[in-house]
């Protein structure tokens, strides 16, 4: 293992962009790096490790499953993506945030490993992913949650091995790296299991690609209407699976229908891909909210038109996401707004309000509201 680096200035932590100099998917290399890097610096994980991969709703099944993990009482450490405000909060250390400090300590790490071994920097993901081995390895918990990416064997999440797989829905995706359809998405995701125990909804007994994979099925009738309840029931089952006692889960999710105001209503949500709009808009029907705000990355709106159009919003605003993404071209009789002080005054108007689009506007919008409040 390599030395340990001293502890970076907390005064850097202001000016850190990961994505300057990382951020290319993992999915454009193999995996050799991360393996060799996992055998060099002895981050081969000793406990039991959850793995969880899916189109939608990954990100709060980890939440779910971490929340149930230490309602058990045991320790764990779960690793997801995107964050909203800080990378520190990819990873988790029994609940909490992984202390930003803590973070550039093992980012420092494995840069100084780079530099000695590699041909070529870590992706921001798989960096990420190895900081989230470091935790794990130092702090000995019982259980690793993680969160794949796109998932399947190029993913960073498969170069660990894992106790058990949950598969949450499969939708339309990142076509260009998986495929065009949802057969496909979904072979792509797990091309790498053989015989590990596949938690999954029985909704997805549809693919005939399951037929030869060690499968468990979750009756979507036990598991209520609403998208984040098919979740939370989804990782009971997995917990149940693992011999831990069926805890409810009280987790709230930053950015996943999250309700930022009461009356009047306002909801943000980082849906960003028609299934997600999908159960997005099942959610909130029933609150006939008429206005919207949307930022979505070039390319999605294509596909997601037909739900959007399904809302029956009448007054529809969009924005540009924060920089490197740029924004999908929007329609012309949808308004944009450029400012700062244009959004904050559309969303918090007297009207309800939903935003959606992406989890970076949720970023983005969330960011906003909170120097608004510092003021």
């Amino acid at each position: 293992m390599l030395d340990c680096c001293s502890k970076v200035d907390l005064d850097l932590l202001n000016n850190f962009d990961p994505l300057s100099y990382r951020g290319e998917p993992t999915a454009l290399f193999d995996l050799s790096f991360v393996k060799d890097a996992i055998r060099d610096l002895r981050l081969k994980p000793k406990n039991k490790v959850i793995l969880t991969r899916g189109t939608n709703g990954k990100t709060s099944t980890c939440f779910f499953l971490d929340s149930i993990v230490r309602k058990n009482n045991l320790s764990s450490i779960c690793f997801t993506s995107p964050h909203i405000h800080a990378p520190n909060e990819r990873i988790l250390l029994n609940g909490a945030n992984l202390p930003m400090e803590d973070f550039f300590y093992y980012e420092q790490r494995i840069s100084l490993y780079e530099d000695q071994r590699c041909e070529r920097k870590f992706t921001y993901f798989e960096a990420v992913f190895l900081i989230c081995l470091f935790v794990n390895v130092e702090n000995n918990a019982d259980y690793l949650i993680l969160e794949a990416g796109l998932g399947g064997p190029k993913d960073a999440t498969a170069a660990v091995d894992f106790d058990l797989l949950v598969l949450t829905s499969i939708g339309l995706d990142h076509q260009s790296f998986l495929g065009d359809t949802k057969e496909q998405i979904l072979e792509s995701k797990l091309l790498d299991v053989e015989d590990t125990q596949i938690i999954t909804f029985a909704e997805n007994k549809k693919y005939g690609y399951l037929n030869s994979k060690n499968v468990k099925y979750v009756e979507v009738s036990d598991c209520g209407s609403e998208f984040l309840s098919k979740n939370k029931n989804l990782a009971e089952n997995a917990a149940e699976h693992l011999g831990l006692q069926r805890k409810k889960s009280n987790q709230t999710i930053k950015g996943r229908l999250q309700v930022l105001r009461k009356k009047p209503l306002l909801i943000l949500d980082g849906a960003h891909n028609p299934e997600g709009l999908h159960y997005l808009c099942e959610h909130v029907e029933k609150f006939k909210i008429r206005k919207a705000l949307l930022g979505m990355k070039n390319g999605k709106l294509k596909d997601c038109r037909y739900v959007i159009d399904k809302f029956g919003f009448e007054k529809i605003a969009w924005c540009d996401l924060p920089e490197p993404w740029r924004s999908d071209a929007p329609l012309d009789h949808w308004t944009h707004l450029k400012t700062d002080s244009e959004i904050l005054e559309w969303i918090l108007a007297d009207e309800d309000c939903i935003v959606f689009g992406s989890l970076y506007l949720a970023s983005k919008i969330l960011k906003m509201l909170k120097r608004r409040k510092v003021k």
